[in-house]
């Protein structure tokens, strides 16, 4: 008798190869220049480089003896001279604990930035698997549904942004849970709360974003399970919670800090607003997409690319409707007396005025509007979403009253998995909208975020709300994975097949290859930065060897595009300087942007450069057009400034 070989697909260790094979072919041709070049653009990859570079010196510091390094881990060597630098932007602390000990032994932060850069990739995939293959038992539905979190579309619009793409503990964390709940033990829940912690301290969005729906989750797994009177659980659950809040606040308090004096940290609903999305977002997908870059452009503009897929969408689709099938089928078979025919006839024109008003919300939603009529008819005027959840709430709860198989049918909803992935996605894309509602550029209603902006302290520092997107992409690839697994079921054979296909579909929807790497960003004004970052240039060598207490400027002073450079060397000579490029900047900075920018001159330019406690500057005379970078070191000259070094086309001066 002949024994059933597993297939390669059953085993996580084989499931993690094939992501990352997977992963290298989508990112090619970044694995043959990993240790030189970096993914993306030559903006916030650099600076999450230095923020890298930062918090795993102090850490290296510490563990070769010097254990004040890691009394000054958020004082970081950026805006001097104010304190808690590194609090204006993420810290990245577990993504640090990741590369360190490849920092350790090559020192090269690029390749540390494109490993964890690979690593998002393989580790989201892999924590996909693992939780709808324990929701499915299916392994090749959970294969499918790991290549669409791993490789959801919108990732293409981050992949510049290592903060955003690294989701991966999302999954682990509901993993981590679900296998608590189905097992009582709590180890699982253990490596949950793990999962969650690491993603909180990951990316500080995240940590707003995703910890409502992780709290959920465990509500949705409590009440299926009714297990809410159950004390242990109760008790295991509120351990394992206050373990990760009480790490997380101990991260936190660099951040409330620095807004307790007044200097970052809150934004103006405007500026929230102009970062969420719009419902057209969802139909507009990244450029870099071959398949769909130039047809699927709904309305691209900077963080609006959240479409989902069509190949995750159809797999979402099946899963709902197989799932609203049986559900409806449960339902009949239990149904007891047959209803009188009025009460049946009002069923059906009930559902059928549903059906309708849904489509008029789904017309709002594309649109913005619907037509002058029914606005007329239903009283829509201003926010018209938000007005007609009120006829949809009262034509369903009267179809709850009247139709005994509705009824059954709701009751079903608290114990379905499906119907908890299926509303966490909706909700996520409500909170993706923002403060207020927009479709096609036309308000319709207030969002479900700005209840979260008035009353839930930290959500008014968070500008980018259209990164919920990315929890659309989990949810969505769970229901992926559910509908593969319903395929499997009632196809076994040509199911197979088409997750199979289902899964290249997904590829070829995000297929970007050759992708790009060290991107240029523009300087207006100044000359084009130099194409290549990973040769330290000479001058910061010289700065390295400098005695302790200098604190370095850099000219040109304030163009973006350079001060990000400046921060990213600065990982490497570690020196102070009064230059910076983060999420905020502060006070300090704002008072000399002004005197020393462009080409500063004369005696009040000298004294802003002197208060701002610069002990010397570099000129990086290449950087300015014509003869400009000459005029500010002979500037620097004729104020007093000593020059020490020239090394290649950078002067070093000593001001004091």
């Amino acid at each position: 008798m002949s024994v059933a070989r597993p297939q390669i697909w059953t085993r996580p260790s084989t499931v993690a190869a094939i992501y990352l094979v997977a992963s290298l072919v989508m990112t090619w041709p970044l694995a043959t220049v990993i240790h030189r070049e970096i993914a993306g653009d030559l903006g916030d990859p650099l600076f999450n480089c230095w923020i890298l570079h930062w918090t795993g010196g102090q850490v290296l510091g510490a563990l070769h003896g010097d254990l004040s390094a890691l009394s000054h881990y958020w004082d970081a060597n950026i805006f001097y001279p104010a304190p808690l630098t590194l609090a204006y932007s993420e810290h990245l602390t577990p993504l640090m604990l990741q590369a360190l000990p490849v920092l350790a032994a090559t020192g090269n932060i690029i390749l540390c930035y494109n490993l964890l850069l690979l690593s998002t990739f393989v580790l989201s995939g892999l924590g996909m698997y693992l939780l709808v293959r324990e929701l499915t038992g299916r392994p090749l539905a959970a294969l499918l549904a790991g290549f669409a979190f791993a490789f959801a579309p919108y990732r293409l619009d981050q992949y510049a942004h290592l903060e955003v793409v690294t989701s991966q503990w999302m999954p682990f964390a509901l993993f981590g849970f679900r296998r608590f709940f189905v097992t009582s033990r709590l180890r699982p829940l253990a490596g949950g709360a793990l999962a969650l912690l690491a993603q909180a301290l990951s990316c500080g969005y995240y940590m707003a974003y995703f910890t409502p729906f992780a709290v959920a989750y465990c509500l949705y797994e409590m009440a299926a399970r009714g297990r809410f009177a159950d004390a242990r659980t109760w008790r295991a659950l509120i351990v394992s919670g206050g373990a990760v809040l009480l790490i997380v606040a101990l991260f936190l308090r660099p951040y409330f800090h620095v807004r307790g004096i007044g200097e970052v940290g809150v934004r103006d609903p405007g500026d929230i607003q102009q970062f969420s999305a719009d419902t057209r977002g969802f139909a507009t997908i990244a450029e870099s997409s071959r398949l769909w870059g130039r047809i699927v452009r709904a309305m691209p503009r900077n963080e609006n690319q959240g479409f989902p897929g069509f190949a995750i969408l159809v797999f979402a689709a099946i899963a709902t409707g197989a799932g609203l099938a049986r559900t409806v089928a449960k339902a009949r078979s239990s149904a007891g007396a047959r209803m009188p025919r009025w009460r049946d006839s009002l069923a059906v024109a009930l559902g059928a005025i549903l059906v309708l008003l849904l489509v008029v919300l789904a017309e709002v939603l594309i649109t913005g509007r619907t037509q002058p009529w029914i606005t007329h008819a239903l009283g829509l005027g201003r926010d018209p979403a938000t007005r007609l959840l009120v006829p949809i709430t009262i034509t369903f709860a009267t179809l709850l009253l009247v139709s005994p198989v509705t009824r059954r049918a709701a009751r079903g909803v608290p114990g379905s998995a499906l119907a908890f992935f299926l509303c966490a996605a909706i909700a996520a894309a409500w909170m993706s909208l923002g403060p207020v509602m927009r479709a096609n550029g036309r308000r319709i209603g207030p969002g479900l975020y700005d209840l979260f902006y008035q009353w839930v302290p930290g959500f008014d520092g968070l500008r980018v709300v259209s990164l919920n997107f990315m929890l659309v992409a989990l949810f969505l690839a769970v229901l992926a994975g559910l509908g593969a697994a319903a395929l499997l079921e009632r196809r076994p054979v040509a199911g197979r097949s088409i997750v199979v296909l289902g899964i290249l579909a997904i590829l070829a929807e995000v297929w970007a290859v050759p992708t790009v790497t060290n991107v240029r960003m523009p300087a207006p004004g100044y000359a084009w930065p130099p194409p290549q970052v990973a040769d330290v240039p000479p001058v910061y060598s010289a700065v390295r060897e400098l005695p302790p207490g200098t604190v370095i400027a850099e000219f040109p002073f304030g163009a973006q595009a350079y001060e990000i450079r400046y921060v990213f060397y600065s990982g490497f000579h570690r020196k102070p300087i009064v230059n910076g490029y983060s999420g905020f900047s502060p006070a300090s900075y704002a008072r000399i942007i002004g005197p020393l920018s462009h080409i500063p001159s004369g005696g009040d330019a000298w004294k802003t450069l002197l208060s701002s406690g610069a002990t010397h500057a570099i000129v990086h005379e290449t950087a300015f057009l014509d003869r400009d970078g000459v005029e500010v070191s002979d500037w620097l000259r004729l104020s007093g400034a000593r020059e020490i070094a020239v090394l290649q086309h950078d002067r070093l001066f000593q001001l004091r």
